[in-house]
């Protein structure tokens, strides 16, 4: 994939994310592929971390 196609996957995972943070029952019906399951180890395991906080400084 390209930086296009992996912004707009990216941004299709975080809407579905939101989707299930907000709406009571909410279920994408997405099951865990292979290629997502390497992508959640590597948050769990501290290889990539999630920003928490703005770091742009003025």
């Amino acid at each position: 994939m390209n930086v296009d196609q992996h912004l707009k996957v990216a941004q299709w995972h975080i809407e579905q994310a939101r989707l299930h943070a907000t709406k009571e029952g909410y279920s994408c019906g997405c099951p865990v592929n292979e290629h997502d399951q390497k992508a959640i180890d590597a948050v769990e395991a501290g290889l990539i971390k999630e920003e928490t906080a703005c770091t742009v400084s003025n």
